[in-house]
C-alpha cells in the first residue's frame, strides 16, 4: 500500500458487534479495485504502441513469413520456365498449345513442326552449308578456272584451290587498275593503285602461309607445291615494295618514271600469272597460260619477236668487234638505242636493270675509245646467256610444238 498517495484514505466499516465470518478474499478483491481505481488516472499504460509508431512483428512472425515467401518461390519458379517455351516456340498453331502443354510427348511426336520454330538449330547446320558457298566461289572463277577446280575429286581441295586461285585473281585485277593509270598521258599518283595491289597480295601470303603452317591432311606434294608459291609471292613482294621501290604506296606525285612503275607492275603480274600456271598444274599437267589467261597469247608473239631481235643484236655485236672502222661501231650504238627503246620491254622485267646497265657501258667506252672491244665481247658473252634464257620460255616451247616451221626456224637461229 505504499504507492497510495499519503492523501488519500480509504474508509472501511466494519460491525463486529455479531459474530461475523470474514472472507479476506473479497476483502483483498475490493481493496485491490479499489486501489486500481485510484491509480488509473495516474499511470499511463506501457504495453501499448504509439500512435505514430507502426506496429511491430514480432521475430517469430518474420521469420515464419520469409519461411513462407521462399517456399512460394520454391513451388512457383519452376512452372514459367515450363509454360513458356511451350506457348513461345509455337505462336503461330493456336490449336496445339492446349494438348502440348500438360502433355510433353506430343510436341516430339511432331517433327515437322518443329524444324521451322526452332531458328537456332540453323545456326548448327551452317557447317552443312559450305558445300552451296563453295560452288559459288567456283561459279565466280573464269570458266578454265573454274574447269579445273571442278577435276579435284577432294571437296576440301576444292575448296582450297578455288579460295586461292580467287586471291590471285583479285591481285591481277588491281595490277590491271595499275596498268590503266600506266597508259595515261600523265602519270601523277598511282601510291593508291599500287595500295590495293599490296593489300590483295598481303592476303593471297597470309592466305597460302596459314594453309602450310595448317595442312594437316593435305598430301605433301602438294603443300610443297604451296611452299614455293608462297615463297616466290614473299620474294616478289618484298623486292617491289621494301627494296627497290621503297614509298611506292604513297600518296601524292610518284617519284618514280613511268619506266620504273611499268617495271614494277610487271614483276608482280608476272608473278601472279605464274603462280596461277603453277598451281593450275597441280590439277592438270598440261594446263598452259594460253588457257587460262587471254593477254598470253600476246605474250608469245612478244616472246618470238624479242628472241629474234636479241639474235640479230649478237649478230651486230659480232660484227663490231671484227670492224677496223667506226662507221659499223657506231651503227652498233644507235641499234642499241633502238631495242632499248623498242624491245627491252618485252624481257623478264628482272633482267631489265642488267640489261640497261650494258648498255650504258657500251655507249660510255664507244665514247671513250677506251677498252671497247673488252667491253664488246663481255656484252656478247651475256646476250648469248640471255638468249638461251629466253628460249627457255614456256610459251615459246608450247609454240614450237603446236607449230614444225617455228620449231624449225628456232633451230636455225
Amino acid at each position: 500500500m505504499s504507492d497510495v498517495p499519503p492523501s488519500d484514505t480509504l474508509e472501511i466499516d466494519l460491525d463486529l458487534g455479531g459474530e461475523v465470518e470474514i472472507d479476506l478474499s473479497d476483502i483483498v478483491s475490493e481493496v485491490s479495485a479499489a486501489v486500481s481505481e485510484a491509480l488509473m488516472p495516474a499511470v499511463e499504460p506501457t504495453c501499448a504502441p504509439p500512435l505514430d509508431e507502426p506496429a511491430r512483428v514480432t521475430q517469430v512472425e518474420v521469420e515464419r513469413g520469409e519461411a513462407e515467401v521462399e517456399l512460394g518461390e520454391a513451388a512457383f519458379t519452376p512452372p514459367p520456365p515450363r509454360a513458356t517455351p511451350a506457348h513461345a516456340t509455337q505462336p503461330a498453331q493456336p490449336p496445339a498449345p492446349p494438348p502440348a502443354a500438360p502433355q510433353p510427348a506430343p510436341q516430339s511426336a511432331r517433327p515437322p513442326a518443329q524444324p521451322p520454330a526452332q531458328s537456332p538449330t540453323q545456326s548448327h547446320a551452317q557447317p552443312a552449308a559450305p558445300p552451296p558457298a563453295r560452288a559459288r566461289a567456283t561459279h565466280a572463277l573464269p570458266p578454265p578456272f573454274a574447269e579445273l577446280v571442278a577435276r579435284a575429286k577432294d571437296e576440301r581441295l576444292r575448296a582450297l584451290v578455288a579460295s586461292t586461285f580467287l586471291r590471285i585473281l583479285k591481285t591481277l585485277e588491281a595490277l590491271k587498275a595499275v596498268e590503266g593509270a600506266l597508259t595515261l598521258q600523265k602519270v601523277v599518283a598511282v601510291g593508291g593503285v599500287f595500295g590495293g595491289v599490296r593489300v590483295q597480295a598481303t592476303s593471297l601470303l597470309a592466305h597460302l602461309t596459314e594453309t602450310v603452317v595448317q595442312g594437316d591432311g593435305l598430301d605433301e606434294e602438294f603443300r610443297e607445291v604451296l611452299d614455293g608459291i608462297r615463297f616466290v609471292v614473299a620474294h616478289e613482294m618484298g623486292k617491289v615494295f621494301s627494296y627497290e621501290f621503297r614509298g611506292l604506296t604513297s600518296e601524292g606525285p610518284s617519284t618514280y618514271t613511268r619506266a620504273e612503275l611499268t617495271r614494277a607492275w610487271g614483276l608482280l603480274h608476272n608473278c601472279m600469272q605464274q603462280t596461277a600456271i603453277t598451281l593450275a598444274r597441280t590439277l592438270d599437267p598440261g594446263a598452259t597460260g594460253q588457257q587460262l589467261f587471254a593477254d598470253y597469247r600476246s605474250k608469245t608473239e612478244n616472246s618470238v619477236t624479242l628472241y629474234r631481235e636479241l639474235q640479230l643484236l649478237l649478230q651486230k655485236v659480232r660484227t663490231a668487234q671484227k670492224a677496223n672502222g667506226i662507221l659499223l661501231k657506231h651503227s652498233l650504238v644507235r641499234h642499241l638505242e633502238h631495242f632499248r627503246e623498242e624491245t627491252m620491254h618485252f624481257l623478264m622485267y628482272k633482267d631489265w636493270g642488267e640489261f640497261g646497265r650494258y648498255v650504258d657501258e657500251v655507249k660510255r667506252a664507244f665514247e671513250e675509245m677506251e677498252d671497247f672491244d673488252c667491253v664488246l665481247h663481255g656484252f656478247a658473252q651475256y646476250l648469248s646467256t640471255l638468249i638461251h634464257h629466253v628460249g627457255m620460255r614456256e610459251v615459246l616451247n608450247v609454240r614450237q610444238s603446236n607449230d614444225p616451221a617455228a620449231a624449225a626456224e628456232s633451230g636455225r637461229a
